[in-house]
């Protein structure tokens, strides 16, 4: 039996074909396939080529694929988005979730976590061991803070601000300017015409600013470190899912944003990083999806084959 773990995030997609047994066969990377930023057609279309990459043209051969991607938001989106794979792809077994649950399976077996992903986007959920609940990941235009998308902005804004005299000095501008290689004025511009990714690429600026002692870049970072945990540190205080804080994304496992982060949690909650990739916590989910052992998964070794 061959299967197909899928990793969706803001950014990028990554994939994963495996058999029951646990062996990775093949992996692929994409653009990214999230259907609330790209729309149910061309993010099916971009799954399609993906299963079609690892297949090397034989979908048909692979008995189920698990997506966990960003963009899933109401319960009838994954049901939905699962079904438009289905009929592309030929593959009867198709199940997809939000990437939060990619999450919790490649860092815990238990049924209880709070459950963060922080990368271009950001989410949390409260998993108990009969239900999951949901807190902000709304998107980009209503999100709370805590996202790439969320310091590139505060990055960028802080740059246009030392340059039209709104606002402080900072070690930002120069290397948003570097960065952009356009004026800031038209930098403002080219923000209107990309998706968020473009916006959360400025990011890492903060973490480089704040590395040689920015005091700006330094108020970004703690600034949307203390808005994550204050979603996580809901979670946790509202709902029964335990002591244990998993986190991925590219934003919050940066061991910086992790140092910041720990300390705005509160008192008891131990924060945990994934030990294995995102991407087999979706293959770890589609094991379980067909009721196959999913521990061999765990032992999974990044050096496998790769079909680009």
């Amino acid at each position: 039996m061959r299967l197909i773990g899928i990793d969706g995030g803001g950014t990028k997609t990554a994939a994963v074909l495996f058999d029951e047994e646990g062996r990775v066969l093949a992996r692929h990377t994409a653009g990214p396939c999230n259907p609330n930023v790209l729309g149910f057609d061309e993010s099916t279309a971009r799954v399609k080529e993906i299963v079609e990459t690892l297949t090397q043209g034989e979908p048909r051969s692979v008995a189920a694929i698990y997506i966990g991607t960003a963009g899933i938001f109401t319960k009838d989106d994954g049901p939905r988005f699962a079904a438009a794979v289905s009929r592309a792809c030929g593959i009867e077994k198709v199940k997809c979730e939000n990437d939060v649950m990619n999450v919790v399976a490649a860092a815990t077996a238990a049924d209880r976590c709070v459950a963060g992903v922080s990368g271009t986007g950001m989410i949390v959920y409260a998993k108990e061991p009969d239900r999951v609940t949901r807190l902000d990941g709304w998107g980009y235009l209503l999100g709370l803070g805590g996202s790439g998308y969320d310091i590139g902005r505060d990055v960028i804004r802080a740059a246009v601000g030392e340059s039209e005299g709104t606002s402080a000095a900072t070690a930002l501008t120069p290397l948003v300017a570097r960065k952009a290689g356009m004026s800031l004025e038209n930098l403002v511009l080219e923000v209107y015409r990309h998706d968020p990714a473009f916006v959360a690429s400025f990011a890492p600026l903060a973490f480089e600013a704040d590395a040689v002692g920015d005091a700006i870049a330094k108020d970004i970072l703690v600034a949307n470190a203390r808005a994550f945990a204050k979603l996580l540190n809901r979670a946790a205080e509202s709902y029964d899912c335990g002591d244990e804080v998993v986190v991925s994304g590219g934003i919050a496992t940066n061991a910086r944003f992790g140092e910041l982060l720990a300390k705005e949690l509160n008192e008891g909650l131990r924060l945990v990083v994934p030990s294995c990739p995102q991407v087999i916590g979706a293959c770890i989910n589609c094991a379980r999806f067909c009721g196959v052992d999913s521990a061999p998964l765990r032992a999974h070794d990044a050096a496998v084959p790769s079909q680009r």
